[in-house]
């Protein structure tokens, strides 16, 4: 195609349009430092004009877009499906951010590499000259408005809005968001984030051994213990005399990356928040206030203490099963789904290749307050639960499956939604909801 009147195959947008916004994304604070990821949207969106009629290859995007040789093989370098993640993430910062007003939005569909643009609802307006005038008004009289003044007071007028928009973010919020996140967008009580960062001993030699009595919470950092024995884990032959010492620096991956996610959610919409670790945080920090906890209650002992009624939980592995024998219990699975969901793996690798994520909206101990879980079998689980619940097109979804699932008139304050999440080389990559479940 060719011209500046040129549209997108299929859709009526111009492609003037589309690479206009392309340049405002390109140049837009949340690609400021990711000039791999600006290589492979501009690639990935020029080359969707192009009169080839095979879709753009990981292979191409690799080699021309990432820097990658011409040897560069798929099957053993992630690169491209590593860096097309993070790029979906960056599309919905700056549509959350500075990209609000964009007037069409450029998506990167799942499973592929084939961008698709949607054109915004835009009202048209109508000005001044194109109203019926009243009888008698001259057209020289029309001609002496004092332009000036219009043209101050619509600024005035403007930045009052700003103002007000930035100063009430509430409004703002895409309405696919507010069934879950408003309860949390409180300027007055900002929620606390509290990160799972589950307990280990090392021994002498620095092996290291899960360690999760109802104890643990009043040790403190580099606690001798003199034996593993009455705790359930067996350490290899050569530690089995000890001694142990208790270590709480630790926390998975998927924690932290989901910590972050929520972080620059809650900053997109100038919402103050608190964060924590899990072995810090006490019952009199949770208990008055919204809490957002990241990992399930197997990692955190604060959350596994709090009394939650669940209809998705978590079933513990035997000691030395852990991860690949936790699963997700469905206490009432409807027909044609199972009762419980557990990780699925390469039967030639082991490596992970499903693993399951929950959300979960529920009361606080306080009925005035709530608790939200981003969670799943593993830390890959809780990565994907956060990223799920701060994508605005995943929420929008979400909407439409908890309408057509409702049984009752009134929705449920209380949910949960249970995930499946494609894994590759160690990275969620796809996430499916499965189950959308009000809790009354």
């Amino acid at each position: 195609m060719s011209g500046p009147e040129s549209t997108i195959s299929g859709q009526d947008i111009p492609k003037d349009a589309v690479l206009a916004s392309l340049q405002r994304i390109l140049q837009s604070k949340p690609f400021t430092h990711c000039t791999s990821l600006r290589h492979a949207l501009e690639y990935i969106v020029k080359n969707s004009f192009s009169s080839c009629i095979e879709p753009v290859k990981e292979y191409t995007i690799a080699t021309q877009a990432l820097g990658r040789a011409a040897d560069f093989d798929p099957k053993t370098d992630n690169i491209v499906r590593v860096q097309i993640h993070r790029l979906r993430e960056k599309l919905d910062e700056y549509y959350l951010t500075e990209g609000q007003g964009e007037p069409i939005r450029i998506m990167l569909p799942r499973g592929g590499y084939t961008p698709e643009y949607v054109r915004k609802p835009v009202e048209v307006m109508r000005t001044a000259t194109d109203l019926p005038q009243p009888p008698g008004v001259s057209q020289v009289k029309r001609r002496g408005v004092n332009w000036l003044w219009v043209v101050s007071i619509t600024l005035v007028v403007c930045s009052v809005i700003l103002v007000v928009s930035l100063l009430r973010p509430l409004h703002g919020l895409p309405s696919g968001f507010r069934s879950l996140w408003q309860p949390f967008l409180d300027p007055n009580n900002p929620p606390l984030i509290v990160y799972a960062n589950p307990a280990f001993l090392v021994g002498e030699r620095g092996n290291l051994y899960r360690y999760d009595p109802p104890t643990i919470l009043s040790m403190p950092m580099g606690s001798r213990v003199a034996t593993l024995g009455e705790q359930g884990v067996h350490p290899i032959a050569e530690e089995a005399a000890g001694p142990f010492y208790y270590f709480d620096s630790y926390t998975g991956v998927g924690e932290l990356v989901a910590a972050t996610r929520i972080a620059r959610f809650l900053t997109a919409y100038h919402e103050p928040f608190l964060i924590k670790r899990s072995r810090i945080t006490s019952y009199d920090d949770i208990k008055n206030r919204d809490v957002i906890f990241l990992g399930g209650s197997k990692e955190d002992q604060i959350l596994a203490r709090l009394p939650l009624i669940q209809q998705l939980l978590y079933e513990p592995p035997p000691f030395d099963q852990y991860p690949m024998g936790s699963y997700i219990r469905d206490l009432n699975p409807p027909p044609g789904h199972p009762a419980s969901y557990r990780l699925q793996t390469d039967p030639l690798t082991g490596s992970i290749q499903v693993e399951y994520g929950l959300i979960s909206l529920l009361p606080n101990v306080s009925a005035a307050h709530y608790v939200l879980v981003l969670s799943g079998i593993t830390t890959l689980g809780s990565e994907a639960a956060a990223d799920f619940a701060t994508s605005e097109i995943a929420m929008r979804r979400l909407e439409e499956m908890r309408a057509v699932a409702k049984t009752n008139k009134s929705p449920s304050r209380f949910l949960q939604v249970l995930l499946e999440v494609q894994v590759r080389d160690g990275v969620p990559l796809d996430v499916k909801c499965l189950l959308v479940r009000d809790l009354n």
